[in-house]
This record gives structure tokens, sequence and C-alpha cells, in this order.
């Protein structure tokens, strides 16, 4: 469903590489999980992925449902089904989450229903009067995260990027973060799961794959035993 063959990446202001050799296959319904130190590349392989103008790919191909989309603008790669999650969601001030949402929909092509973005908000631990709040405004870590979820239950993406989405949350967060995972990988949807902890894996379903980024470059592939692993030896056994 998606791939990544042979990737390079470098930041697009200075040239300095940030990624390199990077081959990976996500098949539908997967969930991989991409683990490594601060620094390593992880959010870049993020951006890359869903095309922030913030990176340039210097050689090698994203493949989404067998095309190529290394080209392709932000929202295009948005609209086939990728959706990305932001390590720190940003504020959009003067736009309630509300309207936010809507237009969110819309420039999507989902159906647009009231009564299931308010459900889908309270599933999500968020009560209906947040929706008329300003975009994250004064929204805790924990809050941010909440609605992103409720953003991607929304869109139901065919491929879910989420980086480190448990970092400065709460354990109940971190249970409808996991709660939020779950629930679209039965949708058959993938998930690529960027994180440097072990805490949000213990509630996931137990056939992952583990990719270790160690200086840009994948250095270690396997299961569940990877991790366990990598909780005894660190990074860099």
């Amino acid at each position: 469903m998606f791939q990544i063959k042979n990737l390079f990446v470098s930041i697009a202001d200075s040239g300095e590489e940030r990624l390199k050799k990077i081959n990976m296959e996500i098949k539908a319904g997967e969930l991989h999980i991409v683990m490594g130190p601060n620094g390593s590349g992880k959010s870049t392989l993020a951006h890359s992925i869903a095309g922030s103008p913030r990176y340039n790919i210097t050689k090698g191909k994203l493949l989404f449902e067998g095309e190529e989309i290394q080209s392709l603008k932000p929202e295009e790669r948005a609209r086939k089904g990728i959706f990305i999650g932001f390590q720190t969601p940003p504020e959009i001030p003067m736009v309630n989450y509300y309207n936010f949402l809507r237009i969110m929909l819309e420039v999507n092509g989902k159906d647009i229903d009231d009564n299931r973005i308010k459900g889908t908000f309270e599933r999500c631990g968020l009560p209906p009067e947040f929706l008329e709040r300003e975009v994250n405004k004064g929204f805790s870590g924990g809050e941010r995260k909440r609605a992103e979820m409720a953003q991607l239950l929304l869109l139901n993406p065919k491929l879910a990027i989420l980086d480190e989405p448990d970092t400065g949350v709460d354990v109940d967060s971190i249970k409808y973060i996991t709660g939020t995972i779950n629930d679209i990988l039965s949708r058959n949807a993938s998930v690529l799961l960027i994180t440097h902890s072990t805490k949000i894996l213990e509630n996931v379903p137990e056939n992952f794959t583990v990719h270790v980024l160690i200086d840009g470059q994948i250095k270690a592939k396997s299961g569940p035993e990877l991790v366990k692993k990598i909780e005894e030896e660190g990074f860099g056994s």
C-alpha cells in the first residue's frame, strides 16, 4: 500500500542531509513503529512523507497505492488519504474548531455530519463546548492530541503518520490515542507511529514492525521483541 524506496532527504534551506537509504513497506492494516534517539531523523521522515516544503527529497521514491507521490503537494497527498499528526498541533487563532473541522472535511471530500463531529469529539474525551473554542488556543498538550485524534477519526485516512503523539500528554490522553490507533487499524488503515517511548506500545496490537532510526538511517528492523531489547539496552546496542 505504501512504500519508501531508497529515500534520501535534506533540509531545504541548508542542504544538510537528514535521511539516507530509507526503505520501508507498509501494507494495508499494518502498524509500523519508528523509534530512535533525539535528532535521529524521525520527524524528518514523517514530514517528508506528508510533503513538508522544509525538506527536499533528493533521491528515491514514495509510492502510495502504486503511485509516485514525492512530487505532490501536501494537500494532494492528504486528499489521497494520508494524514499526519504533529508533535505539537498548532494554534489557529480566530477559527473555532467546529468551522475548522467542517472546512477540513469539505476540502477532503468527506461528508459533513454535525452529530458525527460532536460525537467524535466526545468520544475523544472533549466536551462539545470545545468545538466553539479557537483551534488549540489554550488547550493543554493532552487536549490538543485528543482533538487531533478526533480529526483522524473524522477523516478516516488510509495511512496515518503520527509523530510522537505521546509527547507531553497524560495517561488518560495516551489511552484515547491508543484507542484511536486500534480503531483505524480495525478499518484496515495503516499507521506509521513515531515514538521514543515504549509506554504507548502497551495497548496496541502486538503484531507490529519496529524500525530503529539512528543518524538518518534504519539500523535495525524486527518485531515487538526489538522493543524489549531497546528497553534493556538502549539504542546503542
